[in-house]
């Protein structure tokens, strides 16, 4: 005969045992359903940007904005440069490619030239914000490394214009960030990228040969400056002697000093860009041969500022290529 004490024992560890098993069967349909309702990052096989509103933490080196990410393993840093209009282009001197096919030669505006390669063997791209592409065909390549050696030494490539075709693009170096608005009717009535910000000015721009280059004519003493902005750059100016010398005479054009290269910088003073901003560019640059630059963007005017990190560190902007417009915003 059991005792009744074994009995009651035995009820008490079987009870136990069906609480157990329902608890666990519980936390399994839980995280089932928790599972389900997570929304996965679609793997893509097209480099272009999707979604509504889209952002990226930025990585600022030497004055220039990076993007993390990871190319076929290969770990670095994509420079965000809008005066690339490639969608991607890749380092091959850092990251190994198999299969490149001569895709003749090109230029970048500090004047550097390369052999330029395509690619339809790239297997593999993240981006740090959790975008992931696979499988990508027609990438342009070639050996950036002067990236490498002037910048950053993990640079594995550029990201540049036709990534984000289609959107508006908002910059703030101050918070380190880049944001990305889908064009729409609706979003250019509400103007939600402008929420909580202090517009300084608006500016209009025109496109000539290249849709990456946005163009404003500006004025310093009364002299006419054609200008262009550009992320993939520090500034620089470039003035016949005339207008040089008179900007010079009235203060507006001054030696700076040299930097910690011992290049030469200059201060352009009391720059008008519009009616509603006047503003000065400090510690740029004296350009010099970029009859390749005015050649690619259909330049012709003799005064010619590149507007780019001297400004874009003072202000906030706003790109919205579609409809011509660049908002400046205050910090």
């Amino acid at each position: 005969m059991i005792s009744p004490l074994l009995n009651s024992n035995y009820a008490f560890r079987i009870k136990n045992m069906i609480k157990a098993i329902y608890t666990l069967l519980s936390i399994l349909i839980s995280n089932v359903l928790y599972a389900q309702t997570i929304k996965e990052t679609p793997v893509l096989n097209q480099f272009q940007l999707t979604g509504d509103i889209v952002s990226f933490p930025l990585v600022i080196v030497n004055a220039f904005p990076f993007i993390s990410g990871e190319i076929n393993g290969v770990k670095g840093k994509l420079m965000f440069d809008t005066g690339n209009r490639n969608a991607l282009e890749i380092n091959n001197n850092i990251v190994p490619l198999l299969g490149q096919t001569d895709a003749g030669r090109g230029q970048v505006g500090s004047g550097q030239n390369f052999k330029m390669y395509n690619n339809d063997t790239i297997k593999d791209v993240k981006l740090v914000n959790g975008l992931h592409f696979q499988k990508l065909r027609k990438i342009p390549s070639a050996n950036l490394d002067f990236l490498q050696n002037n910048i950053t030494p993990d640079c594995i490539g550029y990201i540049g214009h036709d990534f984000f075709k289609g959107y508006l693009l908002k910059l703030d170096y101050t918070k380190r960030k880049l944001t990305f608005y889908k064009n729409s009717p609706q979003r250019e009535s509400l103007k939600d990228f402008l929420a909580g910000e202090k517009v300084v000015a608006i500016l209009n721009f025109e496109i000539r040969n290249l849709p990456n280059h946005p163009i404003i004519k500006v004025k310093a003493n009364g002299i006419d400056i054609l200008a262009s902005f550009d992320t993939g750059a520090y500034g620089g100016i470039e003035l016949t002697s005339k207008d040089s010398q008179k900007l010079k005479e009235k203060k507006y054009f001054i030696d700076y000093g040299k930097d910690g290269y011992d290049e030469e910088l200059f201060i352009l003073n009391n720059v008008k860009i519009n009616d509603q901003l006047t503003t000065n560019f400090v510690g740029i640059y004296k350009h010099g041969d970029i009859s390749h630059v005015r050649k690619a963007l259909g330049i012709t005017e003799g005064n010619y500022l590149t507007i780019a990190y001297r400004f874009l560190a003072s202000y906030k902007t706003v790109w919205d290529y579609e409809n011509k417009k660049i908002y400046v915003l205050a910090y």
